[in-house]
């Protein structure tokens, strides 16, 4: 395909998380390619994890809504979520998510997501009633109790542990489900696992946030017996559900409770941006994040976006922080960042500046594809 004659690029990228987010990637590359004489289309995207809310207000026209909350550690601060007419765009991460703690904090038995449960409180008493959550960078693995218990689940549980999982013995779901009878509820949700088991929340992601190996088998056990107090309350077995393993179990939890809708934070994201319709205008499509791996043809951005343009042929380059080797192949052509820079602190601290370089390349790409047709 000549690029120069069907010249339009699409850039459609995630966050890279703790550096540039989706919105800057597109200016800044935007900014260089259209120098160039290319024309851009301009779609960033997210897939439930940090970020998604903001790129989902974009989308929606909703405004930003300031209130206090706490992080993963009861700690007060101050976030925003989105709101438009009575639907609520509401993210776990910024409430309580992994990138509020230092890595010396990480804490498994003392992380939850209360802070989530205030921020969809606070939406609720602002007239919303149709909630759209996104639940990737989670800090915690709790089963979503420390949310479910601020919005009005009551528990019995005697750990000294703020992570109440750890101890769970028994729910009275009355009071929550009669506050949440007339609210709608979507989860926006950023991978497909079960809440327990192999794949489950414990196993795939506590360690990433500090859970040591016994802790591990401990939250997995908690996590089944959690499942089991869900079914004997709501009927519903929640063991093998899609996405029930994301944001430590918090989605399985809230849809069996709240008839919660879980779906792929990535699907509902191209859909709003419409990403369909530009893709069949597109001479190439440009993502991005900041790691590509395995996990990213797992419901994440990049992966989705590429099965995409295969799909339809479309050329698809890829820029990231870092890259496995068994993914390039994914691609037509991987621009890895850390290959620019000094460090890979270095690449995070100073992403703006090495995308520019790199969109550099991107042109001598675009340019010997065309002339090599």
């Amino acid at each position: 395909m000549n690029l120069i004659n069907n010249c339009n690029i699409l850039l459609a990228p995630n966050s890279f998380k703790g550096s540039l987010d989706a919105f800057e990637f597109c200016r800044i590359l935007a900014s260089e390619l259209e120098e160039c004489g290319f024309h851009t289309i301009s779609l960033p995207l997210g897939d439930g994890g940090d970020g998604t809310a903001r790129i989902v207000a974009h989308y929606l026209h909703a405004s930003p809504i300031k209130t206090k909350t706490v992080d993963a550690l009861g700690r007060e601060h101050f976030v925003s979520y989105y709101l438009k007419d009575h639907t609520a765009i509401i993210e776990l991460a910024e409430a309580c998510g992994l990138k509020h703690l230092k890595r010396e904090e990480y804490d498994i038995l003392n992380t939850n997501t209360a802070g989530f449960g205030v921020l969809i409180n606070h939406a609720i008493s602002q007239g919303a009633n149709n909630l759209i959550l996104c639940v990737g960078g989670s800090a915690s693995v709790d089963g979503g109790i420390g949310a479910l218990r601020e919005m009005g689940l009551t528990i019995v549980n005697n750990s000294p542990n703020r992570n109440y999982i750890t101890d769970i013995k028994g729910i009275n779901t009355e009071l929550l489900q009669q506050k949440f009878k007339e609210i709608h509820i979507t989860i926006l949700c950023d991978v497909d696992n079960p809440i327990c088991g192999p794949e489950g929340a414990a196993a795939v992601f506590a360690p990433q946030k500090g859970a040591s190996p016994e802790q591990i088998i401990m939250l997995d056990n908690q996590l089944c017996l959690w499942s089991d107090l869900l079914k004997q309350n709501t009927g519903k077995d929640i063991t093998q559900l899609k996405h029930g393993g994301a944001a430590g179990g918090i989605t399985a939890a809230m849809y069996a409770l709240l008839n919660a809708q879980l779906i792929s934070g990535s699907e509902y994201c191209l859909t709003l941006s419409r990403f369909h319709d530009n893709l069949l205008q597109a001479g190439v499509v440009i993502t991005g994040e900041g790691k590509i791996d395995l996990q990213s043809f797992y419901g994440k951005i990049p992966g989705t976006v590429a099965n995409l343009c295969q799909k339809h042929n479309v050329p698809v380059y890829a820029v990231v922080g870092l890259a496995e080797k068994q993914v390039l192949t994914r691609f037509d052509k991987v621009f890895i960042m850390s290959q620019y820079t000094r460090s890979i602190q270095d690449s995070i601290k100073n992403a703006p500046h090495y995308l520019k370089i790199i969109s550099q390349a991107i042109v001598d790409t675009l340019y010997l594809s065309a002339y090599s047709d």
